[in-house]
């Protein structure tokens, strides 16, 4: 059967997506304007995923203990994994130092990859060379800033975090109306 001949019955209004998209745009608000409140519910929500993580590495151990030579690294894994969680929930501070931090040396390891791998450009273009290298040693200057000021790392991670939600919070949006 043709796929297309069935186009009209599939328009209609998605509501699922209207309300999807308000939740998110107000949710992005909600980041900007309560930035204290957003670092917390990350530390939250990175307690209960560290937690729920180390139970899970915790049930591989006991279904593959017998399959699997190394599973007792599942053990370990899964201890630490809820002694993070736990941390996180007893220590607001100190985790959310921690995210800060996290992010910006992620910033500091996509950036020294990004002008490691960068070299193999220059047989390439030498334009994209210089690009490339210009942008990532500007990540790494952020990177850097970023290790200083664990302040600015938070509220960095919560403006992108917010700024993400409100993009596609409104594409969401527009999506609900795109099927009429």
């Amino acid at each position: 059967m043709d796929n297309f001949s069935n186009y009209r019955e599939n328009r209609g209004f998605n509501w699922a997506a209207l309300i999807a998209g308000i939740l998110m745009v107000v949710a992005g608000l909600f980041l900007i304007r309560h930035p204290n409140k957003a670092l917390q519910a990350f530390v939250l929500l990175f307690a209960i995923i560290s937690i729920v993580q180390g139970l899970v590495w915790l049930a591989f151990y006991s279904h593959f203990r017998y399959i699997v030579s190394m599973s007792w690294l599942s053990i370990l894994s899964g201890v630490l994994d809820i002694i993070v969680g736990i941390l996180f929930l007893y220590s607001y501070d100190a985790a959310g130092l921690t995210i800060a931090y996290l992010f910006a040396f992620w910033f500091l390891f996509d950036s020294i990859s990004g002008i490691t791998f960068s070299w193999h450009l220059r047989h390439i273009s030498g334009v994209y060379f210089w690009i490339n290298m210009i942008l990532n040693v500007f990540g790494l200057l952020i990177a850097i800033s970023l290790l200083f000021n664990p302040a600015l790392s938070a509220l960095t991670l919560i403006w992108l975090v917010s700024f993400w939600l409100l993009i596609f919070g409104i594409s969401e949006i527009i999506a609900a109306f795109a099927k009429r």
